[in-house]
């Protein structure tokens, strides 16, 4: 085998390595006039040796040194690291890589794959590059085999592999690309649900199929008799799984069972799904799944001292305001039909305010839905989808759902972060406090992450501190024990992952070999968040510096924009943003 001579022999410091594949210049193209001579490499197969140094002993009793070898895409080192090796079947690349600090060059090796997949494992492509005489090339053994030991065991077209071998038996003098095989894609199911035998009116902020949002307000406390039917449960239709490329099994959408959940005075048979009222009273829907019938507590006038607080496990409909320091707590739907200032609102189902919300000590919390016009310094916290109508004003907003604001309104500084999308009109202004807009994260995780945050640098801070006064020494027990410390909290933070459903420290970081289960909750039961599907919308304006978040990934606005689409990348490393239509 060849060696690889890349310096002068007048200045020669290092020794080059050995290669253990063929490789050769000849003329490729299939018009002759504008054929071009190329370094063409024979076929290798993964675990094939590329390049080692075997003399390397006796060169260096001659004070050489061996030339620095990067290992490329495709390529390892063995366990000794005296070898490169190819880590999957394709054609291997020598490049020539100047340091800028070096005068002396290293060589960068890759391998170019013999089958190339694209669309998540869905679709394979053959590679062939022009055989070179005496080398390994697919004419050199059965396609099919090779296709199999380059990891593709389904899907394969059988006309595309005959006239491929055709091809090669005929012989072929340029670089081709040819689809070989395609996966089949999953058929997704249909999750359950409950169908209402009453006009519920809509889901407020709900997505509709011609991708618009519907803002009609949502009924609540509706009134019904013994006996009636309420909803029937709608069983899960599971889908098909598919297979890639790989034969790797691709897990359909859809098919998610449903658990009913029924309060007070319901009836729920799990044989024919019928649901049913036991008593006369008023119906509540939590998150499309928890049915409640209970009695409606109705007030005239405001909740000041003249009510006192109120706490009941019925709905409740306020007509007036909720006056500064006091609290209404609703075992069921809470409807004011006025203000709320600097008051606390806490409700087993849904919230509906028709005033305005106002006060840093203002604190809102329902199970389900929350539905107002405006908020200014205030805290809301849904366990379903969250309704801004007009805006929100340096006020910290979070939801286990979606957070949709209606066209026309505003945020202006705070926090806004949902579980699931998130979409806004218009966003910060020239002169005021950038806010935070997150999508597809867990909100208690962003507060851990924060708080890891804090202590690494407050760690940090106490290592500096300590070396200080110890002169710079480092080598103290107490400062060991603490640097370990500041590495676990970096640990954390890398592999802390936001996304609602995943496994706290489930993010791969930079060792993965270190994943534990230390942190990790049980989640059975919670939907993991399909962080592709996750956006945030912004269909007025966004101002320089409002900072976005979807999922594990953060980006800062750094120029006012108009009418964007703000998602991941494909390989969910970054965000990127589109047109909004």
């Amino acid at each position: 085998m060849e060696n690889v001579d890349n310096t002068s022999n007048s200045n020669k410091k290092h020794i080059e390595p050995r290669l253990h594949f063929a490789r050769q210049q000849i003329l490729v193209g299939e018009d002759e006039e504008r054929m071009e001579k190329v370094t063409v490499s024979e076929l290798v197969r993964q675990g094939q040796p590329l390049l080692s140094f075997p003399d390397f002993q006796e060169h260096a009793e001659q004070g050489l040194t061996k030339i620095p070898i990067r290992a490329g895409k495709n390529t390892l080192f063995s366990e000794d690291g005296e070898t490169l090796l190819a880590d999957i079947m394709g054609y291997p690349r020598i490049d020539t890589m100047n340091n800028a600090n070096d005068q002396n060059p290293s060589l960068l090796v890759s391998v170019t794959p013999f089958v190339k997949l694209t669309d998540s494992n869905m679709k394979a492509t053959l590679c062939l590059h022009p055989p070179i005489p005496n080398g390994f090339s697919p004419a050199s053994a059965p396609l099919p085999e090779l296709l199999v030991e380059a990891g593709i065991l389904f899907g394969i077209k059988q006309s595309s592999l005959q006239q491929t071998q055709e091809l090669i038996t005929r012989g072929y003098g340029d670089f081709l690309e040819i689809p070989i095989a395609f996966g089949k894609s999953p058929e997704e199911g249909e999750d359950a649900y409950l169908e209402f035998a009453l006009e519920i009116g809509p889901i407020t902020g709900q997505l509709l199929e011609d991708g618009s949002i519907d803002f009609r307000e949502r009924r609540i406390m509706i009134g019904v008799e013994k006996d009636q039917l309420l909803a029937t449960k709608i069983p899960a239709i599971p889908g098909t799984p598919g297979t890639n490329v790989l034969g790797e099994q691709i897990a359909p959408r859809g098919g998610t069972p449903l658990t009913v959940k029924i309060k007070n005075d319901v009836s729920f048979s799990e044989e024919t799904g019928k649901i049913t009222a036991s008593k006369d009273g008023v119906l509540t829907v939590v998150n499309k799944c928890e049915i409640n019938v209970c009695s409606k507590h109705e007030l005239q006038s405001d909740v000041d001292y003249t009510t006192g607080n109120i706490n009941s496990k019925s709905c409740v409909l306020i007509h007036g305001a909720v006056q500064p320091g006091f609290k209404v707590i609703a075992g069921g739907d809470l409807e004011v039909r006025k203000e709320v200032m600097s008051a606390t609102l806490s409700s087993d189902a849904n919230i509906i305010i028709k005033g305005g919300i106002t006060g840093q000590k203002t604190a809102i919390k329902a199970l389900g839905d929350v539905d107002f016009n405006f908020i200014e310094q205030g805290k809301i916290t849904s366990g379903g989808n969250i309704i801004i109508r007009k805006q929100s004003y340096y006020s910290g907003i979070t939801a286990i759902g979606s957070i949709r604001c209606k066209p026309g309104s505003t945020i202006i500084g705070g926090e806004i972060v949902a579980g699931d999308m998130l979409t806004a009109d218009n966003v910060g202004s020239p002169n005021g406090k950038p806010a935070l807009l997150a999508a597809g994260v867990d909100h208690s995780r962003l507060l851990l992450q924060r708080d890891l945050s804090r202590k690494l640098i407050e760690q940090q801070n106490e290592i500096i501190q300590k070396l200080q006064l110890s002169g710079g020494r480092s080598r103290s027990k107490r400062i060991k024990d603490m640097d370990a410390k500041v590495d676990e909290i970096k640990r954390k933070l890398i592999r802390l992952n936001l996304i609602p459903g995943t496994k706290l420290f489930s993010r791969v970081g930079a060792d993965d070999s270190e994943l534990t289960e230390e942190g990790m909750e049980d989640l059975t039961g919670i939907k993991e968040c399909q962080i592709e599907d996750i956006f945030i919308d912004i269909s007025g304006t966004v101002f320089v510096g409002t900072e976005l978040t979807i999922g594990n990934c953060s980006l800062i606005i750094k120029n006012t924009i108009n009418k964007r689409r703000f998602k991941l990348n494909n390989n969910h490393r970054q965000i990127i943003a589109v047109p909004l239509r």
